[in-house]
């Protein structure tokens, strides 16, 4: 569902793969293929995600997604998707936890769920 929606709207997520996959000195065809490789690699295989994934997800669930992390800023993806305000509000996002290095299994995500107040 996420390397199809990559795939339809390449435009919008090349730039970024780009800018943290380019090497020195490839062509455009080149890299166009590298991203092509990169989301059939997606679609295909248990390598997943990061924050491209993360917002074509964000638009294909029509979700508002909070990231949050220990070691960096608050991520907020998704904002026109996200309804009402105040603390009613977290029940329509999808709120995540960035880890890094955590229990020895490298950079992942884990869902959270608020507490009941």
């Amino acid at each position: 569902m996420v390397a199809a929606y990559m795939r339809k709207h390449a435009t919008d997520f090349l730039p970024f793969f780009l800018s943290e996959n380019a090497e020195g000195g490839e062509s455009d065809d080149s890299l166009v293929e590298r991203f092509d490789n990169y989301y059939r690699e997606v679609e295909s295989t248990a390598a997943w995600g990061g924050q491209l994934e993360l917002g074509a997800l964000t638009h294909i669930l029509k979700k508002h997604i909070m990231i949050f992390s220990g070691s960096f800023p608050d991520v907020e993806m998704g904002k026109g998707y996200k309804s009402g305000s105040g603390s009613g509000s977290s029940a329509s996002s999808i709120m995540l936890s960035y880890h890094k290095h955590a229990f020895g299994l490298g950079e992942h995500y884990n869902s959270l769920i608020p507490r009941s107040a």
